[in-house]
């Protein structure tokens, strides 16, 4: 497994949640996943369910990235995006599909208040069949 390089402690300590779900060669099941464990990063937290075939949906969006981002996307597909930021996360969403590992990034841009930068890990979970069945993705701003 490879290591990513993070750098805000709360996305750290997210990631080690996630290998140690990983131990014995197992696969971090979507049935898993309990919210309670969850608790200290919800509010900067997106989950997106991968839908049969290739359509991608949120079925929870943290209260401070829908205040940061001034849209609640619960129950919306990512058709819903701009076009730019669309093509980005549909193609960012696609390889963690198809490799099956995490991913993360830093990116700058205008959010209605400026420029802002924010880095984000992007988890897999799977279904009993090792498909990715749910994208955990976190995200903070950073200074």
């Amino acid at each position: 497994m490879s290591t990513l390089v993070l750098h805000h402690p709360e996305l750290i300590a997210l990631y080690r949640l996630w290998v140690d779900q990983c131990r014995n060669e197992t696969l971090p099941a979507s049935a898993d996943v309990n919210p309670a464990t969850l608790r200290r990063w919800l509010d900067n937290l997106v989950v997106v369910d991968t839908l049969k075939p290739g359509g991608l949906r949120y079925s929870y969006y943290g209260d401070n990235l829908a205040a940061a981002f001034g849209t609640d996307m619960v129950g919306c597909s990512i058709e819903h995006l701009p076009a730019g930021q669309r093509s980005l996360l549909s193609a960012e969403y696609e390889h963690i599909r198809a490799e099956r590992l995490p991913a993360a990034r830093k990116y700058t841009a205008e959010f209605g208040h400026g420029l802002q930068t924010w880095e984000r890990l992007s988890l897999p979970f799977f279904d009993p069949d090792g498909e990715v069945e749910k994208i955990l993705v976190a995200a903070y701003r950073v200074e």
